[in-house]
């Protein structure tokens, strides 16, 4: 488990590169305790590698391997189907319907995700705060694919849901979902439909220096400046992917939205328009 947390901790604080050299060893160690595991310690087994199996696929959505993505979610679904803990398969099955939704499998992305919160609330009634975190996690992940879909109604009312399961876990702290991780959900959302001076206005809300993950940060920062570019906004933009890339250099370097805002902010400039934007696209790696 020790193993299974320090790679969680490379993702969080988006140390990819570290990340995808520690998980080769860690998926055959988990492969071959899965193997060999007694029957009295099958399941616990299985967990630990539909964890690993979800951290894989986490690290190959970062990097847009959408096939071998693929691959480790449907691992990762078996496996943890097999466990004995509700909240490992409802992170598997949102991992795998986040591989569909990137494949443009959009309306079976979001059944599974409901059907997984469905799940999750029927099994255990989110008695306690971890599974209301991972309720509220799965309803905002389908807000987004409905967002995705064009579906504003249906969008807006997931995140409304979400809204509530953030406040029933109140200031209670946790790393899955929380007021301030809805927060962020909202500038996606708005985003994603279009609404660019919604998203910016949200933005403007969140102090970025309050997302304890640097991975959610680095959502924070893909959002606000994307959504900065389509209000027609290129020096804001411009300064909030420098930030992003100050605060997660490898979501810059490795993340093709940052490449391509990137190329896009470049080849749009006029002269003097963005001082210092050849430099650093030469720097991230996107000439």
């Amino acid at each position: 488990m020790a193993q299974i947390a320090a790679a969680r901790a490379d993702f969080r604080a988006t140390r990819f590169s570290q990340l995808a050299r520690r998980l080769p060893k860690l998926l055959a160690q988990a492969v071959a305790c899965r193997e060999a595991a007694a029957l009295t310690e099958a399941s616990q087994a299985a967990d630990r590698l539909a964890q690993t199996y979800n951290l894989a696929t986490q690290l190959l959505v970062k990097l847009h391997d959408n096939g071998m993505a693929w691959a480790t979610a449907d691992r990762a679904v078996q496996a943890a189907s097999s466990g004995n803990d509700p909240m490992v398969l409802a992170d598997a099955r949102r991992l795998a319907a986040t591989v569909m939704r990137r494949t443009q499998h959009r309306d079976g992305a979001q059944r599974l995700m409901l059907d997984a919160a469905r799940q999750l609330h029927t099994d255990g009634g989110l008695a306690d705060t971890a599974a209301a975190a991972v309720y509220g996690q799965l309803l905002a992940a389908a807000s987004y694919t409905a967002a995705l879909r064009d579906d504003r109604d249906s969008a807006w009312t997931l995140l409304e849901e979400a809204e509530n399961a953030a406040r029933r876990i109140g200031t209670v702290k946790n790393d899955r979902f929380d007021m301030l991780e809805l927060a962020v959900y909202k500038i996606s959302v708005s985003r994603v439909l279009g609404d660019f001076g919604a998203a910016v206005d949200y933005a403007r809300l969140v102090d970025p220096a309050r997302i304890p993950s640097p991975e959610r940060r680095a959502r924070y920062w893909e959002d606000t400046a994307l959504a900065l570019h389509g209000r027609g906004r290129p020096q804001a933009a411009f300064q909030a992917l420098v930030a992003a890339d100050r605060d997660t250099p490898q979501e810059v370097r490795y993340r093709p939205w940052a490449q391509k805002l990137t190329r896009d902010l470049l080849s749009s400039a006029r002269h003097n328009d963005l001082p210092g934007m050849r430099d650093f696209a030469a720097r991230v790696g996107a000439l």
